[in-house]
């Protein structure tokens, strides 16, 4: 086999190597990350359901319920105590467990979950484990049908078809690229914004459409010319200029890459304003910078203006990175300029979040003036393919010795 081909195999292997098969690829996303859950209520819907538990090396020990069409008594109550859990069904205590599922006979069947006042709905199955008095859940859920929660969360708000395409191949590409992220805690991704946003299934205003979207580009990833999966990063509005990768972290992207971004300009979160105490922003620059904070700095910052985004403020040599200035003050952007305003000074600002990759809102104008998700991606993404992963599986399997 030629070496550009077996380096191209080992490339898709060493990804494709966590997924057991795309025909029927469930992912494992923990939900509440970010939380600490004690306890949790769990309201089946309608059809045949199973309970099942599990000992504490995951091997399956009994059914613990089985919950038919005609029961009407379909809630039920978890909690942690220590590394255990506890069941009750109404007022019926059904025992104490190592580990728990949930599942359906009936893939389009839901659950709904309630945990710290907060409630959400699922499909797939509900994992529960305890550790320390907190409950783990996991949910089990179809490739696609995390991608179609993840597009309803991260911007179900608007109806434009090619956007919602834009954003479910950029979640799929995520997933798949990250599959092995959490391993090592016992699941793939998170439900936060570590991972992906994921705090539901699609099931709001623009769920018919959001269904449509992750249909049209099932399977579909965003990948480079050697079928590696993208880092498919995106904001809320690049303000006119998207930037560079290393702008805003440490590592240079090759299709992360600056470019003017017009569709951004005049909608959604385009402009911001941010008033700070004059004294605490000249201390934290000329602290920052390592330089004595007299009137000439404060000068220097009263000047900055941005035409197009820049990555540092640079003053006698010095260089201060702007994500820095944004983080201390908790600004929308990098992309402001300063404005003296009594004894304190005004920031005005352009864009919403880091700059890299897509921007929301510009892709959402671009959807509305008539751009396929094709073009979208192509448009804040450089030297990129969109590819199936289907067609990446039977690539492999062909060019294997």
């Amino acid at each position: 086999m030629p070496r550009f081909l077996q380096s191209f195999v080992l490339l898709v292997l060493s990804w494709l190597a966590l997924i057991p098969s795309a025909q029927a690829l469930d992912i494992d996303v923990r939900l509440y990350a970010n939380q600490k859950v004690e306890r949790a209520i769990i309201t089946l819907d309608t059809g045949l359901y199973f309970l099942l538990a599990y000992d504490q090396d995951r091997q399956l020990v009994d059914t613990v319920y089985d919950v038919f069409s005609a029961d009407e008594l379909r809630t039920f109550y978890l909690g942690a105590t220590g590394n255990n859990l506890y069941l009750k069904r109404g007022s019926e205590k059904l025992g104490v467990f190592s580990r728990l599922r949930f599942t359906s006979r009936h893939p389009e069947k839901e659950f709904r979950i309630e945990a710290n006042k907060k409630g959400r709905a699922y499909y797939g199955d509900l994992i529960f484990s305890a550790q320390s008095g907190s409950l783990q859940i996991v949910n089990r859920v179809d490739l696609e049908k995390y991608v179609a929660g993840v597009v309803e969360s991260e911007a179900g708000h608007v109806d434009q078809l090619e956007f919602f395409k834009a954003q479910a191949v950029l979640a799929r590409t995520f997933a798949i690229k990250n599959l092995g992220k959490h391993l090592a805690e016992g699941y793939n991704l998170k439900d936060d914004v570590s991972s992906q946003a994921y705090y539901s299934k699609a099931h709001y205003t623009h769920k018919e459409l959001i269904d449509s979207a992750v249909q049209a580009t099932r399977d579909t990833l965003l990948v480079l010319e050697n079928c590696q999966p993208v880092l498919g990063v995106f904001h809320a509005n690049s303000g006119g200029f998207t930037t560079n990768s290393e702008d805003v972290w440490q590592t240079e992207v090759s299709y992360l890459r600056a470019r003017r971004d017009s569709f951004s300009e005049n909608v959604g979160s385009y402009t911001w304003e941010k008033k700070v105490p004059a004294a605490s922003f000249y201390r934290f620059v000329a602290q920052r910078l390592g330089v004595k904070n007299n009137i000439r700095l404060q000068k220097a910052l009263l000047n900055f203006d941005q035409e197009q985004r820049q990555a540092y403020f640079r003053y006698d040599g010095q260089r201060l990175k702007l994500t820095e200035i944004r983080r201390q003050f908790g600004l929308r952007s990098t992309y402001f300029s300063v404005e003296k305003q009594g004894s304190d000074l005004l920031l005005k600002g352009r864009g919403f979040g880091h700059g890299v990759g897509l921007s929301q809102d510009g892709a959402i104008e671009m959807s509305r003036r008539g751009y396929s998700y094709r073009e979208i991606l192509h448009y804040y993404y450089s030297n990129i393919e969109l590819e199936s992963l289907h067609r990446l599986e039977s690539a492999e399997r062909t060019l294997l010795p």
